[in-house]
């Protein structure tokens, strides 16, 4: 979510003093400067750098959890409130996209080549503030357990318009059968279901409709 500027790494062989705004690390010698010019670029470059990469890192946080002997890997985006969690693994690999601010759920299941979006209970949901430590608590267990809670949705109609649902829903989606599902109770028979983090159990079950 949080665009992070590229650096141009490259070596030169001279000098232009036109290019002040672009950063560059330069591995050759440039004749005629003297070392204390060298020493005060190397460190406006090295302030620059600070400046460049201090943003994306303040504002995203990953981490990683072995679910059932398989990496699910959690990056929260602090700016945007928006957690992501990634499992792979050769028996199925699904992401999820969990937007506080907006309040959508996207999920992304392979091998199927699906995506659900549904609406998000933020009460039934973990809290956004202390996914890092219940996902770091759930790594901590030795031993395969439930989801402390689950949710059901029926697969209800393809999505329309996938962009109304911002930029990261519809790069993650694009391409794939998208569906709106809708939140349901009890058994709802055919299901796939998700196990995320031992925190949620996220169950998309097909209903009259056939995905």
């Amino acid at each position: 979510m949080t665009a992070r500027t590229p650096v141009n790494l490259k070596s030169h062989q001279h000098c232009d003093s036109q290019n002040v705004h672009t950063v560059h690390i330069i591995h050759s010698t440039c004749t005629g400067i003297s070392s204390a010019v060298k020493m005060k670029f190397t460190i406006v470059t090295s302030l620059l750098l600070g400046l460049l990469l201090t943003p994306a890192l303040a504002t995203s946080v990953s981490q990683q959890a072995i679910i059932g002997g398989d990496f699910q890997i959690l990056t929260i985006n602090k700016e945007w409130h928006v957690a992501t969690i990634e499992r792979k693994s050769t028996h199925g690999s699904w992401k999820t996209i969990w937007h506080y601010d907006t309040g959508f759920i996207a999920t992304r299941v392979l091998p199927e080549k699906v995506c659900f979006v549904s609406i998000m209970k933020i009460k039934e949901m973990p809290s956004f503030d202390a996914l890092p430590a219940l996902a770091e608590k759930s790594r901590q267990m030795k031993h395969q357990r439930r989801p402390a809670k689950e949710i059901t949705f029926v697969i209800r109609t393809p999505v329309r318009d996938l962009r109304s649902y911002g930029p990261d829903i519809f790069a993650m989606c694009n391409g794939l059968r998208t569906y709106v599902a809708y939140e349901v109770h009890g058994d709802q028979g055919s299901c796939i279901r998700l196990d995320v983090l031992h925190l949620l159990g996220l169950n998309y079950c097909r209903g009259n409709t056939t995905a």
